[in-house]
Parts: C-alpha cells; sequence; structure tokens
C-alpha cells in the first residue's frame, strides 16, 4: 500500500473536522483537493440498522435509516485482490431513549470515515472486507423532561466498523452493492445542558449512550473516468516520456527533502525521463533507461541532483536499477507516477520538459 494516499487521506480527514474554524478549513480545502485528483470512485448509499445490545436507546418504528457517501482510492491490485482506501461520511435516525421520562431526539453523525477494503475480484460478483475507523457526533439532538423542559445534548466519540459486502462487476447492474457488519458507538460522556438555568439533570437520565450494533447498506457505486490509460497496466514501452515531479510526500513543489539545520534541503524542480530501448525486441518486453534530474535548494545554493540507470516493467510496475546495483519501485496509479527515494514518496506527473531540458 502507498503510504503517501494513506497520509493524505488521514489528514484531509482531520481536516474536515477542524474545518469548523477558518484556519481549519483554510488548510482543509487544499488538503481535501489534492486527495480528490486521487479518487477512482464515488458511492451512495441507504443504509438501516439495529441497537439490539444497548440499555440506553432503541429503535423507533422498527428499523433505523438513513444514508451516506464515500470516495474510493484505488491502493494496489495483482492476482484478483484489490485494495481500496475510502473517506465518507454518512448519518442514521431513527432512535428513542429506552428511560421513559427521557424524550430524546436525535441523529447519529460519522464524519469523516476512513475505511480500509480488500476485494476478491470475481466476475460477475466480486466479494470485500472492510475496517473502518471515524469520529461521530449526535446531530440535531434535543432532549425533552416529563413536564417538556428542552434539554440540549451533545456528545462525541470514535467509531470502529467492521463490514463485508457484495459488488456486482460486468453485468446490467454494474456498481451495484450490499454491505453489511458491525459499528462499534459508544459515548462515554454525554453533555446535557437545561434551557432553563434552575433545571436539574434527572438521577434516571443516562450518563453515557451506547449506539452500537448491527447495520445494513444498499448502494451504488460510480467509477470515474479520468484520461484513458488512468488505470491501465503499463504497457511496453509506456510509460516512456517526460515526467515532471509535481510533489513530494503530498506537498507541492518547493519540498523539503530534509528540515533539520544546516543541512536543509529544498527541491525546486524534477524531472525524470523513461526511455525504451533501442533494440524493438527489447522495448516490447519493457526495457529501457532512466535518469532523473532534480534542482535542489541547500545552504551552499543550487545544486543539480542526477541518478541514472536502467529499468524493466511489470503490470503497474517499474523496477528501477542504479548504477550502485540499488533498485527502487516506480508504481503508477491515478495517471502518476509514484517513486519511493531516500525515506520521500515523489510523484511525477506526465508533461514536458522546459526548453532546454530534453
Amino acid at each position: 500500500m502507498r503510504s503517501n494516499h494513506i497520509h493524505a487521506a488521514l489528514s484531509a480527514a482531520a481536516a474536515l473536522a477542524l474545518a469548523s474554524t477558518p484556519a481549519g478549513a483554510q488548510g482543509g480545502l487544499g488538503l481535501v483537493e489534492g486527495l480528490f485528483d486521487e479518487v477512482s470512485a464515488v458511492t451512495i448509499f441507504y443504509q438501516t440498522g439495529l441497537v439490539p445490545s444497548s440499555d440506553e436507546v432503541e429503535v423507533e418504528g422498527g428499523m433505523l435509516h438513513g444514508g451516506g457517501t464515500e470516495v474510493l482510492i484505488n491502493l494496489r491490485s495483482g492476482n484478483d485482490v484489490s485494495y481500496e482506501l475510502g473517506l465518507g461520511a454518512s448519518y442514521l435516525r431513527g432512535y428513542r431513549a429506552v428511560e421513559p421520562s427521557l424524550d430524546l431526539r436525535a441523529s447519529l453523525r460519522a464524519l469523516p470515515t476512513v475505511s480500509l477494503y480488500t476485494t476478491w475480484e470475481r466476475e460477475p460478483v466480486s466479494r470485500y472486507l472492510g475496517l473502518g475507523f471515524g469520529l461521530i457526533e449526535l446531530w440535531n439532538a434535543q432532549a425533552y423532561g416529563p413536564s417538556g423542559e428542552p434539554w440540549d445534548v451533545a456528545a462525541n466519540a470514535f467509531e470502529v466498523v467492521l463490514s463485508g459486502g457484495l459488488y456486482l462487476e460486468q453485468s446490467f447492474a454494474e456498481g451495484l452493492f450490499v454491505e453489511g457488519g458491525w459499528r462499534f458507538r459508544n459515548f462515554h460522556s454525554v453533555r446535557w445542558t437545561a434551557t432553563d438555568d434552575d433545571d436539574e439533570l434527572p438521577a434516571e437520565w443516562p450518563r453515557s449512550l451506547d449506539f452500537s450494533g448491527p447495520f445494513l447498506s444498499l448502494g451504488w457505486q460510480l467509477q470515474l473516468d479520468r484520461d484513458d490509460d488512468r488505470e491501465a497496466a503499463i504497457t511496453p514501452p509506456a510509460p516512456a516520456g517526460t515526467w515532471l515531479l509535481e510533489r513530494v510526500d503530498g506537498t507541492a513543489l518547493p519540498a523539503l527533502l530534509d528540515a533539520a539545520a544546516p543541512a536543509r534541503r529544498e527541491v525546486v524542480h524534477g524531472v525524470l525521463r523513461l526511455r525504451p530501448d533501442t533494440v524493438p525486441a527489447n522495448a516490447e518486453r519493457g526495457l529501457g533507461t532512466w535518469s532523473l534530474e532534480m534542482n535542489v535548494r541547500q545552504p551552499g545554493g543550487m545544486a543539480l541532483v542526477t541518478e541514472a540507470g536502467s529499468y524493466t516493467t511489470t503490470d503497474k510496475v517499474l523496477q528501477l536499477a542504479g548504477p550502485g546495483g540499488e533498485t527502487r519501485r516506480l508504481e503508477r496509479l491515478a495517471g502518476r507516477l509514484y517513486l519511493q527515494r531516500e525515506g520521500h514518496v515523489l510523484v511525477f506527473a506526465p508533461g514536458t520538459a522546459p526548453p532546454g531540458k530534453e
């Protein structure tokens, strides 16, 4: 799995959570924008559920109901197994308090939820399992006492989600999925605020609320079409050509390579060139040469860092061999190339080198 995508998703999740403050919103928009560049699919779903083991809340009208959406990022695939990272939001409503003296009106909102999915791809039906973690809160919550006096209710917690589902592949209903699982949702501390300062919290009202229980979702997954080769395997001699350095560890250029003084280094520009072998038979087998040039700002001034070697191609992965015998993986996702180098993740976008650089 690519750690830069996971870091980006978690950072975007934190940004969404902090978006209620001006500073959080300003920083969050950039993170979310960068994350959405890598989105491969969007889902929308209806969900229902129960709270069978709670002593504080129960379901009003037989079943809970709600909905949600999620964006998915392809992490890695191979041998009919793929991994995806999801960032979503959802809600459920239809709860009521078990305590007869408490009239509780509330929905439960999850925002954001970060999930990791493993899918076993088959036709026409694929199977998948998921593990999720997120922030939950009581949404538009209001309570009323025995005499009708109103109380404001607030609670926040974390949730853990275990899920599994079926997804239709090549069929008339491609993208349709059904998912079930269990959500662990327990508010260990609830804040009750009376609108009348003279009101005292009734002793029988719960100090914690357990919303844990099973859920069932029915939804549709829409694959996003990018450029033609966005998720295609690397077919020799592609991706031969010029690739421009776009980000380092999720940060747009200029970006730090070393932050510690006095060896602080910052890359301001980079070009990766991939050239197929001059022998046609070798080029068709995915063999070629590569070179990397980076302009690095350091204490002594600007420096040009260069590297070169040969490469081999396997599906979405290029194996880069350097002059010292070191081998690095160069992987493609969503129209970008990802290179692990000296503890950093370098992201390259297709482009044309500046004049004089070819």
